[in-house]
């Protein structure tokens, strides 16, 4: 997970993923996400088994000499979602919105992770969504690389910064 998936309504599909896994690189040649073949449906597999289904769409964009990039866009709904199962992620990324920083500078400063799992369904032209991992308690201390304090005055003795623990 990341913060693009919040920001962005999109995520990146990378290309070993695209060519070998999915074998998806003909199937969405368009840019524009209106065309009719870059709908798809996003299949969200629910805790318990519930599935939703949701609007999405796939788009490829040239960029010249360098490797085109294809994206998964979804709507609102899902980003409710993701927001609410992935919500240290999504608290991590406003924090990191609300300070000015990029994504490297926020995820050294509360370093976790939370993980989706996106699956392709070629027969039904559906991705399925489901979260693999995701934290229910705070993280703890113990679990962040031992830092030394003073090497950044936003971080004090118990390894998190200010804003993170207050937010816990």
């Amino acid at each position: 997970m990341d913060g693009a998936m919040f920001d962005h309504k999109c995520t990146v599909i990378p290309n070993w993923v695209r060519d070998d896994v999915f074998n998806i690189k003909e199937r969405f040649p368009h840019a524009n996400k209106d065309h009719a073949e870059s709908a798809v449906s996003i299949v969200i597999v629910h805790k318990g088994g519930k599935r939703t289904t949701h609007s999405g769409y796939v788009t490829t964009s040239e960029r010249g000499k360098l490797p085109d990039v294809m994206r998964l866009y979804f709507g609102d709904d899902v980003v409710a979602w993701l927001s609410k199962v992935f919500n240290k992620t999504h608290l991590r990324n406003e924090q990191r919105k609300t300070r000015g920083m990029n994504g490297p500078t926020i995820e050294r400063l509360m370093p976790f992770w939370e993980l989706i799992d996106i699956e392709w369904d070629a027969y039904n032209s559906s991705f399925h969504f489901r979260a693999w991992y995701n934290l229910s308690e705070p993280a703890s201390t113990k679990n962040n690389p031992k830092r030394d304090a003073n090497s950044d005055p936003d971080v004090d003795q118990s390894g998190l910064p200010d804003f993170v623990r207050d937010s816990l």
